[in-house]
């Protein structure tokens, strides 16, 4: 079954284009794209920044985005479950026989000094014992003094506690964002933990994504990307091709 990157590279040569031009199409970096075309997604900063570069690639090329990404699953559980096999197949193996037999041998010596030792310890017990009750004369516990009776204090009728009163806690000021896009540039949100917002605006969009407490934007393209934070221009957060995260939180 072809992988991946096979499957990108073909459709890409099919189609007469180079790497320059996907990076130019995408704004994806050359390092990224040829790493996906070599299945080395160690390179990538991240399985969410992977799964949207290969999703962005493969729009390019007007395949099934969806397909390539269930590929890109498939291939990912069938590696993992080979290595879990190689790890299992040697740990099963057998040690030699030489270590067994040095092992059994000082499990015997162990088994017999404990069952010395416990035996030893329950015949110094029993002496003991014997011992002390031979020895021991029983004595006649004293009759019981009456305890001394307590002066009787008149009960005080108990003061209620003025009510309190709970002052309303200060709301914070939500985080609005707003994103203004000069080019190509894949985009992730998540708002208070779930995710709002993944895709690729259309250059010119302008997005704006409202939270409570917390709001996180990923990049693909820092500079094709103008952003606003509550009124405040931040402008740019990156240069062409840079993956970018950021995080707003609520002033409290």
């Amino acid at each position: 079954m072809p992988t991946v990157g096979e499957i990108l590279r073909s459709e890409r040569e099919k189609k007469g284009l180079s790497i320059k031009d996907i990076e130019k199409a995408t704004s994806i970096r050359v390092l990224y794209l040829e790493a996906i075309e070599a299945d080395n997604y160690n390179v990538i900063p991240g399985e969410v920044y992977l799964k949207g570069f290969i999703r962005n690639y493969a729009n390019c090329l007007k395949l099934d985005s969806q397909s390539v990404i269930n590929l890109y699953h498939q291939s990912k559980a069938s590696a993992t479950s080979e290595a879990e096999s190689a790890n299992e197949s040697k740990s099963d193996q057998p040690s030699s026989g030489r270590q067994a037999d040095g092992t059994d041998s000082q499990n015997g010596k162990k088994s017999k000094l404990i069952v010395v030792g416990a035996a030893a310890i329950i015949l110094i017990g029993s002496l003991l014992w014997a011992i002390g009750n031979r020895n021991t004369v029983p004595q006649q516990a004293p009759d019981p003094k009456p305890a001394p009776m307590a002066p009787v204090v008149p009960s005080q009728p108990a003061v209620p506690n003025p009510p309190i009163t709970d002052k309303p806690a200060a709301q914070a000021k939500p985080i609005i964002v707003n994103a203004k896009y000069t080019d190509s540039c894949w985009t992730l949100v998540i708002a208070d933990g779930k995710e709002i917002y993944e895709g690729i605006p259309k250059i010119g969009d302008t997005l704006t994504w409202e939270a409570q407490d917390n709001l996180s934007v990923q990049f693909g393209n820092a500079r094709g990307v103008e952003i606003t934070h509550n009124g405040q221009y931040l402008g740019k957060l990156g240069g062409k091709g840079e993956v970018i995260k950021k995080n707003f939180k609520a002033a409290k």
